[in-house]
């Protein structure tokens, strides 16, 4: 299995270096095409079902594979630097974690920057939220989820949602959440010169971008230091290999530090976003399976 693992990630690191520079982002365009272009290209498994919608005001993605429950559901808040990034790039994930977790999945557009900075994505996610509630499911019967820049939204409507008065959903599963764009974790300088696609630099001019010269401390932005209190169960998942390693660190902390039920998987070698890259890891869809067992369970 260790052979199968490092045979995999270093391929997946060939691959990755002929696009990717962690240390520069390219023009917002180019990156939206690049995310696209890997992601839309990810196959859906037979008999997923499709659907364009909106939820909370907000256009969804509806994503239903064989015979998930139409009785649960799980939002999921695409990756890319609240820049780039659709459902469509994230609809292959969405299904197989649908199927792993017998529940319907839900893909928010929320809106991105530069066109619609901080804090309209976080407005969106929580309007998702809500109007996933106000269609008649039951918050104990939603898990909202993310990876990276999706993975800090879902951390921040769970705690937005107590803060509004609304209940809770059933549990967040994040994926190497980037929940803190003040980028001064230590795991910038430890793990950086192991990640391929995000350095402090990169990350730094993409809070720029987002944040319009809001303060990166707010729990709007970045969740970190927001209130756990009363927050649901949380699922987190973060590679070794991967500078916002800290970020999912720290978020396991204040979260137990304020009673919350935590389940912290760091996996050896993986780098940012693995479960994205499902397609070319074995590892990606172990956390896919594990997640789904994790949902289905808090859900049922």
């Amino acid at each position: 299995m260790t052979s199968t693992v490092e045979s995999e990630i270093s391929e997946l690191r060939t691959y990755l270096a002929q696009s990717v520079d962690p240390s520069f982002n390219p023009p917002v365009a180019q990156a939206r095409l690049a995310q696209y272009q890997y992601g839309a290209s990810v196959p859906l498994p037979a008999d997923t079902e499709s659907t364009t919608l909106k939820v909370g005001g907000i256009p969804t993605v509806r994503i239903r594979s064989g015979g998930a429950s139409d009785s649960r559901a799980f939002l999921l808040f695409h990756s890319g630097g609240y820049s780039s990034g659709d459902p469509a790039d994230h609809a292959a994930l969405a299904a197989h974690l649908a199927i792993a977790s017998n529940a319907t999945g839900y893909v928010p557009q929320y809106r991105r920057a530069p066109e619609d900075p901080f804090p309209a994505a976080v407005e969106d996610a929580t309007a998702a939220y809500r109007g996933l509630l106000e269609t008649g499911f039951p918050a104990d019967k939603i898990v909202v989820a993310g990876d990276s820049a999706g993975g800090g939204l879902a951390i921040g409507v769970a705690q937005q949602a107590v803060l509004a008065g609304l209940p809770a959903p059933a549990g967040v599963y994040a994926m190497s959440p980037w929940a803190d764009l003040t980028q001064t974790n230590p795991s910038y300088d430890i793990r950086g010169p192991h990640d391929p696609m995000l350095s402090r630099t990169s990350l730094h001019d993409l809070a720029r971008m987002y944040l319009n010269g809001a303060d990166p401390r707010s729990p709007l932005a970045s969740p970190v230091f927001g209130d756990f209190t009363n927050f649901p169960p949380l699922l987190l998942h973060v590679g070794t290999d991967e500078v916002l390693l800290g970020d999912t660190l720290a978020l396991a902390r204040e979260a137990a530090h304020a009673g919350s039920d935590v389940t912290l998987r760091v996996w050896a070698q993986m780098i940012h976003i693995f479960p994205w890259f499902h397609p070319h890891l074995q590892t990606g869809q172990a956390a896919i399976a594990e997640a789904g067992t994790w949902i289905g369970r808090l859900t049922a």
